[in-house]
């Protein structure tokens, strides 16, 4: 959990602020030239008398003497944490919101006459959640009309994850401390420059980056045994881009080409003595590492095209393709040093330490592709075809060398200083999958429309054995529009194959789904939902069935026009098992998973006196079952306005996470307010 009292990223607040002044100068530019014209009002109206009517002043040519527009808002405050209890990492894994000053939402949008400005004619600034939040964002878009378009797109995310009993053997003994943590901050920026835009060709460029960099606590399997190892981790790619769009009035392509270039370095570190998760011995000897060092150098470079085009030949057919070819080179370079009392089972020997180096290649060519079209040859029905196919292979090599320190062998007597190991290593997989749609779509009255499809499904893959499936699914839906406030709607879909691929693939399953909305005033409106999806694979040594229900409705109420009301309610329940191998015991063993959840909301809203507003609302979220546990949120919010432009605002959270389970849960119990201000300025 961040405390910031100061962030450099709360600058964005001062670029809008600092912008004021150059707005400032188109105010008092404005200011002048209304002034003079208004000292020159009454000779231009009786010029106006006495010219012919083609030499008036037209609209477009008054519109051109206005001055410039803009719109400013911000939403800024304070976050305070009043009260913490409970696990700080879970916490941060689902919410992880930070104290001091936050800007969360600010916008500037400039906009100027066409023609009265050499660089731009429209300015548009967006800025969210600034100043230590786990997700800030920052939008920019300059344009002049029929010149140019420049867009810059940022975003932050500042990833943690770390859920002390998620693989964690030592849990249900009292260890808190996650084997498994990520404290990451990912960035993404976008830079793209369109030329003549809303023209009939228009060319671009563009450049994205994207970086992922931070510490990171994993496990290491050596030897014979896992181990806590850490890991910082830096990983970079770069995307150039250009094309051009071409847009027609019945047909529009889109041409890009590009370039990405990506980098992983990660280094690995382990330098306490540590015995590992497993306490059994192995031969009489405890398998333990005393350090640990590693690293991953590994680059990609991967060339792409891209191609998007609708065709519209007449008014009842449409045409669409959408296609994508990379070829993707990889050269991964791994090396490692470890040392400690460790057991190699191919090799059925002891050894005390191991330097390792690998060296490989990698070729990755993949094609997508995605056609549809639409057909309408009379009014009532229509129809939809749609074609997606994806394919990729992979071939590689690669040489590892190995070299065992103080190598002991079981069948053997004596202990070797060094033993060596060069192995080359070769792998070729090929994935393919075809999916076809058709649908037809008939509108028995103008209320009553019926859809029937089927749709097609091959996957194949392919590494030293061939494997594939075919599935059939069918497809019905029917919907009834009452009038524009009330309508229903029923789907269905039933597919079967003759076998999986992976275990978790579906074999046969059904699914259905009914949606209603009904609005019997303009003040009440109701939502339902209702939806089932089973599956059912009888395979043996398999047996993968599951069942899941879900059921919702919600509700909202304008009682008065100061008072309103909205609730939902939402019922699930999963029901999933199948059987897995013991690695220990190489036994068949059952896992089963039930769980039953339920979820409500309210939220009541008043305005009072001076359009001040109170919102009061709860939402909480529980399951039982496998594994039990309640979140509940209840939030308070007031804001009271102090002119048309000007209110402050105050709001209570609670946040409560506890899980039901008779061993240490992960619980946390958070009151957080924050206080702040909204400014909404226009000038039109």
């Amino acid at each position: 959990m961040r405390k910031i009292f100061f962030d450099p990223r709360l600058k964005a607040a001062g670029l809008l602020l600092g912008l004021l002044p150059l707005v400032s100068s188109g105010y008092a530019q404005e200011q002048t030239q209304e002034q003079t014209q208004t000292q020159t009002q009454t000779q231009t109206q009786s010029q106006d008398q006495t010219q012919p009517p083609d030499q008036a002043q037209t609209p477009d040519q008054g519109q051109s003497q206005q001055g410039p527009r803009f719109h400013l808002s911000l939403d800024a405050g304070a976050r305070w944490i009043a009260s913490f209890r409970g696990s700080r990492d879970m916490y941060r894994s689902q919410l992880d919101y930070g104290e001091g000053m936050k800007l969360f939402r600010g916008d500037l949008d400039m906009s100027f006459p066409q023609g009265s400005n050499t660089y731009f004619d429209r300015f548009q600034l967006r800025t969210n959640d600034w100043g230590g939040e786990p997700h800030s964002s920052a939008n920019l878009r300059v344009s002049k009309s029929s010149v140019y378009e420049l867009r810059f797109d940022y975003q932050n995310v500042q990833y943690f994850s770390s859920i002390p009993r998620f693989a964690n053997p030592f849990f249900e003994q009292g260890n808190l401390q996650s084997q498994h943590i990520f404290d990451l901050h990912q960035r993404y920026s976008r830079v793209e420059l369109q030329f003549r835009p809303e023209k009939a060709i228009s060319p671009f460029v563009a450049w994205d980056r994207s970086s992922r960099r931070g510490p990171v606590r994993t496990t290491l399997s050596t030897g014979g045994d896992d181990f806590v190892i850490g890991a910082r981790w830096d990983n970079s790619s770069n995307d150039f881009r250009g094309g051009v769009n071409i847009n027609l009035s019945r047909f529009s392509l889109l041409l890009e080409q590009g370039y990405r270039q990506y980098r992983e370095k990660t280094d690995f570190s382990a330098t306490d003595p540590q015995t590992g998760n497993s306490l059994r011995p192995i031969f009489g000897r405890d398998i333990t590492l005393d350090q640990y060092a590693g690293d991953t150098d590994s680059t990609a470079n991967i060339p792409f095209s891209n191609a998007v085009a609708v065709f519209r030949p007449v008014e009842q057919l449409s045409l669409r393709a959408n296609m994508s070819y990379s070829m993707a080179g990889l050269e991964p370079h791994f090396s490692d040093v470890l040392t400690g009392t460790f057991f190699s089972r191919p090799q059925s020997a002891f050894f005390s330490g191991q330097n390792q180096q690998v060296f490989g290649q990698v070729k990755k060519p993949s094609f997508f592709g995605d056609f549809s079209a639409e057909f309408a040859p009379f009014d009532r029905f229509r129809v939809v075809e749609s074609v997606k196919t994806y394919n990729f292979h992979v071939s590689s090599s690669a040489f590892s060398n190995f070299v065992y320190l103080q190598f002991e062998p079981l069948l053997e007597t004596g202990i070797r200083d060094q033993f060596s190991e060069l192995t080359p290593l070769g792998s070729f997989m090929s994935f393919d999958n075809f999916t076809q749609e058709l649908q037809g779509m008939f509108f028995v009255t103008s209320r009553l429309m019926a859809r029937l499809g089927h749709r097609f499904e091959h996957r194949e893959i392919a590494v030293t054995d061939e494997f594939q499936y075919d599935r059939n699914v069918l497809i019905a839906g029917l919907s009834y529009d009452f009038n524009m406030r009330n309508r229903i709607s029923a789907e269905y879909e039933h597919g079967s194959t003759d076998q999986p691929i992976m275990r978790t693939d579906i074999v046969d399953f059904h699914r259905a789904r009914l949606r209603g909305r009904f609005s019997p005033t303009e003040k009440l409106e109701l939502n339902g939902t209702a939806t089932l999806f089973d599956t059912d694979n009888d395979i043996p040594d398999l047996d993968f069935t599951s069942l899941q229900r879900d059921y919702a409705l919600d509700f909202t109420y304008a009682i008065t026009p100061r008072v309103s009301f909205s609730a939902g309610a939402e019922r699930s329940h999963l029901r999933t098992n199948i059987f897995y191998l013991i690695p220990q015991t190489l036994q068949l063993d059952e896992f089963f998973y039930r769980e039953k959840g339920n979820f409500g909301n309210a939220l009541l809203s008043l305005s009072l006196i001076r359009n001040a507003t109170v919102s009061l609302g709860y939402s909480v979220w529980g399951t039982s079952g496998s594994f039990p546990l309640t979140y509940h949120r209840p939030v308070a919010r007031v804001e009271v306005p102090v002119d048309e432009r000007l209110s402050f605002y105050g709001q209570w959270n609670y946040y409560e996470y506890n899980e039901k389970v008779d061993f240490l849960p992960q619980d946390y119990r958070t009151n957080q307010a924050i206080f702040g201000f909204r400014v909404n300025v226009d000038r039109r």
